[in-house]
């Protein structure tokens, strides 16, 4: 594991500073049905991990989209190796394919007003430091060549 002195940085109460969020889409297809726990067992069962790779997920249950926990915020990530992102960034998967189609706006709210916006606030982390997957794994389109980072870091700035 390569050693980054980013990822050793801790607050007053020792826990690991939070610098980045990091946006991720599922590449599958959302429905009315929960896939979070699909996405749970398989990181768990299938790659092993001890928990979802995400600190967040946002998913349409019901006909309404909500924002579901994943592993604990002071826990490592498992999303993100390139740029020690897992150690440094927060990680928050939205359930879909936004390489096929955009977010919806209901969407893009819950995700700002429910997870982004707290973050941001929480860990003082700027609109400008709320990423990509792809901007740091360049083979990669997460979260979705739809999806408009810039028109969410501008909502994220007017809730701020």
């Amino acid at each position: 594991m390569d050693f980054c002195y980013l990822c050793c940085l801790e607050n007053e109460w020792g826990e690991h500073m939070k610098s980045h969020i990091i946006i991720h889409h599922s590449l599958t297809e959302d429905g009315q049905t929960v896939s979070w726990g699909a996405i749970e067992r398989y990181h768990r069962e299938t790659m092993g991990w001890e928990d979802v790779g995400y600190h967040a997920g946002v998913e349409l249950i019901g006909g309404e989209y909500y924002a579901l926990f994943g592993r604990a915020e002071y826990r490592f990530a498992a999303a993100c190796k390139e740029g020690a992102m897992n150690q440094v960034g927060l990680h928050v998967c939205c359930v879909g394919n936004y390489d096929s189609i955009a977010p919806t706006d209901c969407m893009l709210n819950v995700l700002v007003r429910r997870v982004l916006a707290p973050w941001c606030d929480r860990y003082n982390i700027g609109a400008e430091n709320i990423q990509g997957h792809r901007d740091y794994a360049h083979y990669k389109t997460c979260p979705g060549l739809l999806f408009d980072l810039n028109l969410v870091r501008d909502l994220v700035r007017r809730i701020l």
